[in-house]
This record gives structure tokens, sequence and C-alpha cells, in this order.
């Protein structure tokens, strides 16, 4: 049985740096997660959903959206203390819950309850007793969790008006209401009687329900998917997401117009994030020209930061372009300059990993680009510039490249931080041990030698002990000799604890 969960997609899709939120990544992803759910059901094979792969842990031990119904307040903080044996009993109620057995995850932390009433996480143990049940969901379980969330609220007040108990009563009337009680349904008008509800669980089944329409029934779903992006409520934000997903698998003119609507016009950043990677994943000169003009009508920097990855991800000669315009724009702020470069270089890789046969997905160098970046370093007076472009030099990992950057790490007419930064980007296998020996003589500052004898420290080699023993041993700096006997420490070799002795039995 094939297992395609959150994890591989993940793997195989690495998040573009800033494109959009992590949470907005993550909905994407498990989007894919679904769509392939749905075709493998039809194949009649089996599959896991992204519920069981975010099941691999328990679930209180989560926080914000990761699972939908969960507390993410006060309660989600509560922890017994660790190793003992309430937590191991806490701990095996959670799993159980999280496993999907309901009724036995609520006798479970009924149990608790009853064992450690003084316990600091009693609380929530019967948030956890009434949310078991709720997800059981017979009428006589639903009304037994109200009960329970009301035993809560005598207890400990306090716990009991975190926002997590509030919204699972409000879904248990909603529940009981739907069945048909009326003393619910009374409950429920006045629990949201001071605005709407915005319950992200049932958000989430709405969201699985507009999946599951599109691919059923793609005609019917046109209609629907309009009315959602045609909304603006916060609490749509999910709908609206999965939405822009849905219509941007199409790839179709009219569904370009749609996207580049909501990239333009919705008031969620995330949503439009989304819109905006979407539109980027269409090659073509038409769509380049679309991201800039996104970018230059703009001035909400999540929403150029999306257009920059876009631009990144397209990666065709007409996005490669559009970047080095932005970089080179001096109307656009440093901050927005330093994410260009950042992304213009994000795609490269080191010739020798490609010609080796690396299946990355990134780009090969591109000398001329990466000679604009060093003229520029050159130009401008900006430190912020000229350490991302120290980064993205870095990352087209040549040899000619390295030496670049080390000579900016060597250079004392340089700022010293661009120096460290460029020190920190060399990459381990740039620099023999016998070469890092030589540049830590040649250097005479305490944080760049430091950030050398880190380097030595990494290295597995015996030279890398030898010189990391002679400066221990000779070095007048004692905060790089410490550094050094520190490196030394975490090495298994004999002559380590020579010199430890030597030092410690010097007259």
């Amino acid at each position: 049985m094939r297992v395609y969960d959150l994890q591989d997609y993940t793997w195989q899709h690495p998040a573009p740096l800033d494109a959009y939120t992590h949470e907005s990544y993550v909905e994407m992803a498990a989007q894919a997660v679904r769509d392939h759910a749905l075709e493998t059901a039809r194949l009649g094979q089996g599959v896991y959903s992204v519920s069981d792969y975010y099941g691999t842990a328990p679930i209180a031990y989560y926080s914000g959206d990761a699972l939908v119904g969960t507390p993410s307040g006060k309660l989600a903080r509560l922890r017994p203390d660790q190793g003992t044996a309430e937590d191991s009993v806490y701990r095996q109620a959670l799993q159980t819950l999280n496993r999907g057995e309901y009724t036995r995850a609520s006798s479970l932390f009924q149990a608790f309850g009853q064992r450690y009433p003084r316990s600091r996480v009693a609380p929530a143990a019967l948030y956890y007793q009434a949310f078991a049940l709720y997800r059981a969901g017979a009428t006589d379980e639903l009304k037994s969790a109200l009960d329970v969330l009301r035993t809560q609220q005598e207890r400990y007040p306090e716990a009991a008006a975190d926002p997590d108990a509030a919204a699972l009563r409000t879904r248990l009337y909603a529940a009981l209401a739907a069945r048909g009680d009326a003393q619910a349904a009374q409950a429920l008008r006045a629990a949201t009687a001071g605005g709407s509800s915005c319950d992200k669980e049932d958000v989430e089944v709405r969201a699985e329900a507009l999946n599951a329409l599109a691919q059923l029934n793609p005609p019917e779903a046109r209609a629907t998917l309009k009315k959602v992006l045609a909304r603006r409520d916060e609490c749509s934000a999910t709908l609206r997401r999965r939405a822009v997903y849905i219509i941007g698998r199409n790839g179709t003119d009219e569904a370009a117009a749609d996207l580049l609507d909501v990239a333009k016009n919705d008031p969620d950043a995330g949503v439009r994030g989304d819109a905006i990677s979407m539109i980027g994943r269409s090659g073509g000169t038409a769509t380049v020209k679309t991201l800039e003009q996104l970018f230059a009508e703009s001035t909400d920097e999540r929403t150029r930061q999306a257009v920059l990855s876009a631009l990144r991800s397209n990666s065709g000669p007409d996005a490669k372009r559009a970047l080095r315009a932005i970089i080179e724009r001096a109307d656009v702020t440093e901050r927005m300059r330093s994410e260009a470069i950042s992304q213009f270089g994000s795609g490269w890789v080191a010739a020798r990993e490609a010609t080796s046969g690396s299946s990355g997905r990134r780009d090969m160098p591109d000398d001329d680009d990466v000679n604009f970046l060093k003229n520029l370093y050159g130009k401008t007076d900006s430190r912020a510039i000229k350490s991302a472009i120290i980064s993205a030099v870095a990352r087209a990992s040549t040899s000619a490249n390295d030496q670049w950057v080390l000579n900016i790490a060597k250079n004392r007419e340089e700022d010293m931080s661009l120096r460290r930064d460029a020190l920190s980007r060399i990459r381990t296998s740039a620099l023999s041990v016998d070469e890092l020996g030589k540049l830590f003589d040649a250097l005479s500052e305490r944080e760049l030698r430091s950030a050398v004898v880190n380097q030595l420290a990494s290295r597995d080699d015996a030279a890398a002990v030898d010189k990391l023993i002679e400066i221990a041993k000779s070095g007048t700096d004692p905060q790089l000799r410490r550094a050094a006997i520190s490196a030394l420490a975490r090495k298994n070799d004999p002559r380590t604890t020579k010199l430890l002795l030597d030092l410690v039995e010097k007259p």
C-alpha cells in the first residue's frame, strides 16, 4: 500500500523562502495530499490522510491550526511533570484520543481526573474528556460532554473561561440543535448573539467538501468557487485558500484572471500570496509581466515577497530579467532588493554537484548572473544588500566564487560584519584544513579567528586536531585558547588528554 502524506509532499516540494505564510504552505501541501487521496480512492487503493500524518504525535502537543478543534490557548500549555506517573497516564489518554478511540479516551480522561483531582492539568483533562465525547458523536454523548464542561466551569472557573472551552461548548450546542434540540438551539443563539461564530473545524469540513465538489462536478463547482472567492470575512480565509488552489490547477485564461483578481484584492495576505504562487506556476512572458505588474502596483511587503518568490520559481530568462530589474531599482527598499537578491540566487546549485548527477531541482549558476551580483557589490554602499550578495554568490559555489567570498573575509578594509558573513558562508569543503590553518594565522581579529576555530572543530582530519592543539598550547588570546580546548574535548583523540594534562600540570 502506497503511503502518501504531508511529509512526502514537503520533502519533494521545499517551501519557497518567504513566499507565503507557513499556514498557507501547509494548506497547499495538505491539499496536494487530499488530491492524491481522492485519486487513489477511485483506484481502490488504500491511502493515509493528512490527519493520519499529524496523528503521529500526541494531539495536545500541537498548537494553532495544526489540528482543528484542539486547544491552542492556556489549556494547550498545561503539562504534567515529564517522566512522572501522572505524565504517563495523561499521555496514554492523549494517544488514545489521537487514534480515534473516543469512548475509551473519554473514560481515560475521566479516570485521570478522579486519580489526580489536584493536578494542574485536571482542567485540560476535563476539556479532552468532553472533546472525546463530542467526537464520539451520539446524542447522549453530546449531552454528557456539556455536563463535563459544566463540571469544569464549577471546579475551575478560570480554565472554563478559556476560548477553547467556549468554542467546544458552542460546537456541542450546534450539533444538538441540528438534531432538533430546542434548548440547545436557544443556547446556541445566545452564544453567538455577539456576532457570527468562526468555527475552524466547521470551516475545515466545508473546505474538504469544496475540494470534493471540484473533483466530482467541476462545472457546478466553478460557480461555487467564484462565490467563495468573493467573500471577504476572516473566517472564510481557509475556504478561499482552498478555492485558490483548486482554480490554480485549471490552467485556463479564466482561472488566471480569477487568480489575478484575488492577488490584487483579497484582504488576507496569505490568500493573496497563495494566488501569486499559483500564478507563478505558469511559464511564459505573459506570466512574468503579470507578476511585474503586481510588484509595481503593490505597497504591501508580503505581496511583494510572494511575487519575488513566484519569479524565482518561474526560473525562465524573463523571470531572471525581472528580478535583476527589481534588484537595480533605487526606488525599492533595501529589504525588498535584498530579498530579490536572495530569490535570484536561491535556485543555484554548485556546479560540481550538478555535474556529479545531483537530482536537485535548482538551476546551474550562470556566470553572467553571478558577475552581475559581484559588480553590484562594488557599486552599493548598503550593508544589507552586500550581505545578500555574499550569501547568493556563496550558493553558486564554484571555486572562483568560493575564492571571491574568501577574499572578502580576508579584506581588512571591509566592514567586520561583512567579513564575518563571508567567512560563515564559505563551504566546509571549499578549504582544506591546511588552508584553514593558514587563514587563522593570517587573520588578527578574534571574531574571525573564532569562526575558523569552529570550522576546524567540524573537521575529522588529524590535521585539524593538530591545529587546535597548537592554538590551545601557544595561542596568545585566552578566549580562543578556551574555544580550541572546548573543540578538542569533543573529539575522540588521545592527544587531547595529553594536552589537557600538560596544561593542568604546567608548573
